[in-house]
């Protein structure tokens, strides 16, 4: 479970280049929350709330969701050996034709004709049956609350300080609340020097939380507040709001504000991200971005700060895959990119292009691709022994920088894991403490110091 838990979070937080420029604002970042195992924002709670289950010696967890709350639960439930109850409004299933709907420790039970009657239902199984109630905010709203303001802890280290503004989106409100928990911690830590404005992003109006900031009132008269609004196909998609007073607070208390968005705004906003970054943005964060750009265009933020924007299922449209020789030809071409990614870790010239030969004859090369153009390269040599020895050896793996921190050397590895069933090795240099500490999320620990005679 130590190789999965470093998968989670700590994910890439990416500076645009012509998005930023497109809307107005010199710095703007991306938290691409997409390169999460199962490419969401969830598993950051979803794996607490199992491992959570798990020591409390519960066999079956309970959750109501319809989309990717649910997918992450089963994921982890999956990595636990827990079974995975999953309730939904009839109808629900037929939308659902993904892998996880099928696996055998899950069930997928149709109850009720919205998520409201769905949750109610299935905290009643939890309660009849002594299964893990796994619904955010029932019984476990301090596992979401300190696993998402991590978010803000990674934002603050990669910045160096705290941003000017965060934008977010609604949905249950559980990142909002987090995020401003996060970031009034680092200042009372005195770690940043003030907590940034918060915006949230909102699809519908038909909620508690906006008509009270939209009113000026700082409390919320309903304890349970339901956040109902349309998706970009006419469905309906309803969140419980649990803790509103929370979210509330943090609008308020960060000087932020929440921004109502519109489905055109939002498909505009995801047909440029696909056209100036090649980055594929869920619902979610393309209202996050359309609420950026409405409040820079507003006069709201200025040209000159520092803007992040959490997508919650971000990340780019990348290809990886194995390479032949026979696609190139000049094997110095493959070679001059590893020297150009790898720049003052790399090899001379003779070294890299007898791997790449090495690699091509019994081992493996890949390539990643983003838009047709190659941003990475990986060169393994298979190794004469499987023993003793890892049976593939990672010689050269490095990015295009020029693209962007997009998570490239992350699902590179990923790749080789998938190909080599995790049977490999690689070195690094001493002083690359940047590819270590990927390499530990990933899994790879420390073995043993490679010595070389001079």
């Amino acid at each position: 479970m130590n190789l999965l838990k470093k998968r989670i979070g700590h994910t890439v937080l990416y500076k645009t280049k012509k998005f930023g420029e497109s809307i107005g604002t010199k710095s703007l970042y991306l938290k691409m929350e997409g390169l999460n195992p199962t490419g969401h924002i969830h598993d950051r709670l979803s794996y607490f709330l199992v491992k959570e289950a798990v020591q409390l010696n519960f066999d079956t967890l309970t959750v109501a969701s319809l989309g990717p709350l649910g997918q992450s639960l089963a994921y982890m439930a999956g990595m636990f050996n827990i079974n995975c109850k999953i309730v939904m409004p009839v109808g629900s299933l037929k939308e659902k034709k993904r892998f996880w709907v099928n696996a055998p420790w899950v069930e997928i039970i149709e109850h009720g004709s919205c998520y409201y009657d769905a949750l109610n239902h299935s905290q009643s199984l939890a309660a009849q049956n002594d299964w893990y109630d796994a619904n955010a905010g029932c019984t476990n709203s301090c596992i979401s609350d300190s696993v998402y303001s991590e978010i803000a802890e990674e934002i603050t280290k990669k910045l160096g300080n705290n941003p000017d503004n965060v934008f977010c989106f609604l949905s249950d409100g559980a990142v909002v609340s987090a995020l401003h928990l996060g970031f009034r911690e680092l200042w009372r830590r005195d770690l940043i020097q003030r907590i940034p404005r918060i915006f949230v992003a909102c699809a519908g109006t038909d909620n508690e939380v906006y008509k009270a900031f939209s009113e000026n009132r700082r409390v919320c008269e309903t304890g349970v507040v339901f956040n109902r609004y349309k998706g970009l196909h006419d469905n309906d998609i309803e969140y419980n709001i649990y803790a509103p007073q929370n979210v509330l607070n943090a609008i308020f208390d960060s000087g932020g504000s929440i921004i109502p968005v519109t489905h055109d705004e939002i498909r505009k906003f995801q047909k440029l991200a696909k056209q100036t970054e090649n980055l594929k943005v869920s619902f979610r964060g393309a209202a996050a971005l359309s609420a950026c750009e409405r409040l820079i265009s507003d006069g709201n933020v200025g040209y000159d700060e520092t803007n992040v924007v959490i997508l919650e299922k971000g990340k780019n449209d990348l290809i990886i895959r194995a390479l032949d020789k026979d696609e190139f030809d000049d094997i110095s071409e493959l070679a001059e990119k590893v020297e150009q990614y790898l720049g003052k870790y790399g090899d001379d010239r003779e070294s890299v292009t007898e791997a790449i030969n090495a690699a091509f004859d019994t081992g493996i090369v890949l390539g990643a691709f983003i838009n047709r153009k190659l941003r990475g390269l990986a060169v393994l040599i298979r190794m004469p022994v499987k023993k003793v020895l890892p049976e593939f050896h990672l010689v050269y793996i490095g990015a295009d920088i020029s693209a962007g921190s997009r998570g490239i050397g992350t699902r590179i590895i990923d790749e080789i894991r998938r190909l080599t069933g995790g049977n490999f090795s690689l070195h690094v240099d001493l002083t690359n403490n940047k590819a270590m500490r990927l390499y530990e999320k990933m899994g790879l620990k420390k073995s043993y110091l490679r010595m070389i005679a001079s």
